[in-house]
């Protein structure tokens, strides 16, 4: 874990263990989890509604829910009660900027990223970044976004980049569309060939691009779980887990 930067540690529980991210100092108005394979996430078979309401226990509600429909697209939308479920907008992000309501993402093998800011105002964005995701830079649009046009302040702004499948694990087959799209967008130290096959470094990737919009290196914390390596504690797609999925919560007290 970083200690002057944003951290993150892992909370055992007998509901369901999470990472909870963690900003720098005592800041205590961002509560953001993201909720590992468990006894909770196994019986909700990634359904967001239910995943919620299996960790009411523990984890009282603080609002309704926003759920988008994950497209794999770049649009983020607010976090408002016209968004919330039984509403399912298409998005691959949430913005949440006031309390009173919950955002939340689900991912197996995609990368979670979160966004937590201070200034002008406390808001938090959480992102969907799979591959077809981060080819199209939604990362790096969401921080440009927040520190240009909503005037976020770099000391202030912090991200973090969740488990993902790792670079030794993801590839995809030469000449077909999106593999071109990758070859061409991601940076030539995340992308390399073996025969066919052309491995594609996703969080690296995504770090480079919550950089070049703005975010500095030490305000990005990585959390170094692979999810297809790692399935003892993570869903992944291609280790077979087709339902299941880790399920990020987060809200604003």
């Amino acid at each position: 874990m970083k200690v002057n930067g944003p951290a993150y540690e892992i909370e055992c529980s007998s509901v369901n263990d999470s990472i909870v991210f963690l900003p720098p100092g005592d800041e205590k108005r961002f509560s953001i989890r993201l909720f590992l394979k468990g006894a909770a996430m196994n019986r909700a078979s990634g359904v967001p509604g239910r995943s919620r309401e299996l960790l009411l226990g523990a984890f009282p509600r603080k609002g309704p829910l926003v759920a988008p429909q994950q497209v794999h697209g770049t649009d983020v939308i607010a976090a408002s009660t016209g968004a919330t479920l039984p509403a399912r907008p298409s998005a691959d992000g949430v913005c949440v900027d006031r309390s009173g309501i919950e955002a939340s993402l689900r991912f197996a093998d995609c990368f979670p990223v979160v966004i937590a800011s201070l200034s002008p105002s406390p808001r938090i964005i959480l992102l969907h970044s799979g591959y077809k995701g981060t080819v199209q830079n939604i990362a790096g649009r969401a921080a440009r976004s927040l520190l240009g046009e909503k005037g976020a302040e770099p000391s202030e702004t912090w991200a973090w980049i969740g488990p993902g499948i790792g670079k030794e694990h993801y590839f995809r087959k030469k000449g077909e569309p999106w593999t071109k799209r990758g070859i061409e967008s991601f940076s030539r130290h995340c992308v390399s060939e073996d025969g066919n096959d052309v491995f594609f470094d996703l969080g690296g990737e995504i770090r480079r691009q919550l950089k070049g919009a703005g975010i500095v290196d030490e305000m990005i914390c990585s959390v170094p779980l692979c999810t297809f390596r790692d399935n003892d504690v993570c869903y992944s797609y291609r280790k077979g887990d087709r339902e299941n999925r880790l399920f990020l919560l987060a809200w604003m007290e």
